[in-house]
């Protein structure tokens, strides 16, 4: 195995490390700060992290150099991304975060379901095997017979219970698909991807900046003593959750098969469900654990058979 090649996998596994580790995080954040305003500094954050890169480049007039498909893309693929992105946080408000990260994982699965519509493509029979995989594991993993005691868990039994929390992520789950199908379409255009990725940042921070003001959140308490979580969270998933991830994933795939990258991102549901555990917020009996391996092996199966 090349060093380059042992790199991009490794990069790649922190990378979903990372997300794995922002459900907890973004769950315990929401005390602090709403959905639309967490979002907003999440993005800002996003897109302040990428402006060192820009200078150390010493690119002249980089600012003046945006095209159409550059504004149209990005605009387009910040919106999907901000309607996934508020699904996400909004059921994160009810939900615990090892369901969100299975439910979410299933966007995968969800782009060639799309794709029927939008580009009249067949599915294939494996790809109708990997659903039933996943209805199955999803349905152990949210099923109240298979629940264990989680009374004195940090969110209370009811978020462990099938819940509305449980339907906004999967709203999540479909609109993160249209955003890969959008930004697939979008980057085989002549576009800078720094300046796709910007316009992408900005256009979610627009969005849901506005969505807040309409709505009247109320303001992020900084002078709480107990908001060091805020700031953790605000900062992991804004540079490293965002920015740093965007640009490994860019690097690591020019040189892993799409196979790969899809395996290594599958393992994110277990990562957040490890990480819920040993936060000691959450514990999962077998039959949600059963259910929650079954959802991952499930995209693995349909990704891997997809590339090959």
């Amino acid at each position: 195995m090349s060093q380059n090649r042992l790199l991009a996998q490794v990069g790649l596994v922190l990378t979903t490390l990372a997300w794995g580790a922002t459900f907890v995080l973004v769950k315990d954040s929401l005390e602090y700060a709403k959905p639309f305003t967490f979002i907003f500094f999440r993005f800002i954050i996003a897109t302040l992290a990428i402006l060192p890169f820009i200078f150390l480049k010493k690119q002249r007039n980089f600012f003046s150099r945006f095209n159409n498909a550059e504004i149209t893309f990005g605009i387009a693929c910040g919106f999907l991304l901000f309607i996934g992105y508020a699904f996400q946080n909004f059921g994160l408000e009810i939900t615990i975060p090892s369901k969100s990260a299975f439910i979410t994982s299933i966007s995968v699965l969800i782009v060639p379901i799309i794709l029927v519509f939008y580009k009249n493509e067949v599915p294939s029979l494996k790809l109708w095997i990997s659903i039933l995989i996943v209805i199955f594991g999803l349905y152990l993993l949210i099923d109240p017979a298979s629940s264990v005691d989680q009374s004195n868990q940090k969110y209370g039994k009811d978020a462990f219970l099938p819940n509305v929390g449980d339907i906004l992520t999967f709203g999540c789950a479909i609109f993160f698909a249209m955003h890969i199908i959008a930004q697939s379409d979008a980057v085989k255009n002549n576009i800078n991807l720094i300046r796709f990725f910007i316009i992408q940042c900005l256009s979610v921070s627009f969005f849901s900046g506005i969505c807040a003001l309409i709505i009247n959140e109320p303001p992020i308490p900084w002078e709480n003593s107990q908001i060091n979580i805020l700031y953790w969270s605000l900062f992991i998933n804004g540079m490293i959750a965002t920015t740093f991830a965007i640009f490994v994933m860019i690097w690591a795939q020019k040189i892993l098969s799409a196979g790969e990258t899809a395996v290594i991102f599958s393992l994110e549901p277990i990562f957040a469900a490890l990480f819920s555990i040993f936060m000691g917020v959450e514990s999962f009996g077998l039959l949600q654990w059963f259910g929650g391996v079954l959802v991952v092996l499930a995209v693995i199966y349909y990704s891997k058979s997809s590339s090959g």
